[in-house]
């Protein structure tokens, strides 16, 4: 099974998704951004770093939602989702095809990855979510 961080970064009420590729196997769909945690580093340091890579953001951890399994058929993973607060830098797509700050109300409008749209649908999870969208 592949361990995946992801962060669900908060910023002026709203929650940022990002957009696959193509070559994605996850194409064109929306996903927390993130990635495939190493061998040498922690969950934490594994987010912290696929922010730095993927986005040019740096972000502060704040809080952890439950991690949710999910069987792709072509792979399993395990996603450990991290509340976080933008710290800084300016958004830079380097991996991802489209980035948009979206309201909690209208996240499942959006072409979810099943593992994403999995973690969001537990209710404990959107219960801590409206805690940190709503300060």
């Amino acid at each position: 099974m592949i361990q995946v961080a992801c962060a669900l970064i908060i910023h002026d009420g709203k929650v940022l998704l990002a957009q696959n590729g193509s070559n994605s196997d996850h194409h064109l769909q929306w996903e927390f951004p993130g990635g495939k945690i190493k061998p040498d580093e922690t969950e934490e340091q594994c987010i912290r770093r696929e922010i730095r890579e993927e986005l040019e953001l740096e972000i502060e951890i704040v809080d952890s939602l439950k991690a949710v399994v999910h069987d792709y058929n072509i792979k399993k993973i395990r996603l450990i989702p991290f509340i976080c607060k933008l710290n800084g830098g300016n958004l830079k797509l380097n991996d991802h095809i489209n980035a948009e700050w979206v309201e909690l109300n209208d996240l499942f409008e959006y072409d979810l990855s099943e593992a994403d749209k999995k973690l969001i649908e537990i209710h404990r999870n959107q219960k801590i979510l409206k805690k940190y969208i709503w300060k």
